[in-house]
């Protein structure tokens, strides 16, 4: 994609939005892509559209978690006795949607996707167990808003919420309530590093996690996607 006229791109500027979704450009021909982009509603709809059907491929995939012991054995193996924290548990979960999410964060700040209200959502899957939660944020208002969706809660164990931004240590969002639902208001600051950061539940003795991050088993996580 090095001319200035769709005449020298094979497929047209549509097959460029593919390549360009995909990843494929070399920096000059994204800059030159994204240039125009700016400009054309066409192109816009063009890459809303093949992110919409690269992402559907993976529709048909059931998804399934290792078993934790199965990880740490692997683990161990590999690295010997690394004793991680219990938060860093996530991370062999977590890897394959980090792809998909930054994807949307991208699509979700350009305005290629305009909706009147925009939404986060993210859907918090098993980790230890069997808990699942849906968890709806307000960009406008800053409210995160959890609500318990399946799973076997914990008995003599409370759970708290945690936003975990890549790279970082876990930052508590508060201790939920018994039936496993949870809103709190987040600050402007704690706001802007939920892109590409991860949501957790884990559950811990009454009144929290004493050390202020989690102490026992991370029993749900998920990545906050806008739509």
């Amino acid at each position: 994609m090095t001319g200035k006229d769709e005449t020298v791109l094979p497929g047209g500027w549509e097959a460029v939005a593919a390549e360009y979704v995909l990843g494929l450009l070399d920096p000059a021909e994204q800059a030159a892509f994204e240039a125009r982009l700016a400009r054309d509603p066409g192109l816009r709809q063009d890459v809303a559209a093949w992110s919409e059907y690269f992402a559907s491929f993976t529709d048909a995939i059931p998804e399934l978690t290792p078993p934790p012991a199965l990880i740490r054995r692997i683990e161990a193996e590999a690295y010997g006795d690394t004793r991680l924290p219990v938060w860093r548990q996530l991370l062999p979960y977590l890897g394959g949607a980090m792809a998909g999410a930054a994807l949307s964060w991208a699509v979700f700040v350009s305005g290629v996707l305009e909706t009147p209200r925009p939404e986060i959502l993210a859907s918090l899957e098993p980790v230890s167990g069997t808990l699942a939660f849906d968890v709806r944020i307000d960009p406008p208002t800053h409210t995160v808003a959890v609500d318990y969706r399946a799973g076997d809660l914990p008995e003599g164990r409370v759970l708290q919420l945690w936003l975990i931004p890549d790279g970082e240590q876990p930052i508590s969002l508060g201790v939920m309530s018994p039936g496993g639902d949870h809103i709190v208001v987040l600050s402007d600051e704690m706001a802007a590093r939920v892109p590409g950061s991860t949501l957790a539940v884990s559950d811990e003795p009454e009144g929290g996690s004493p050390t202020g991050l989690p102490t026992g088993a991370v029993q749900a996580a998920g990545i906050p996607i806008p739509l």
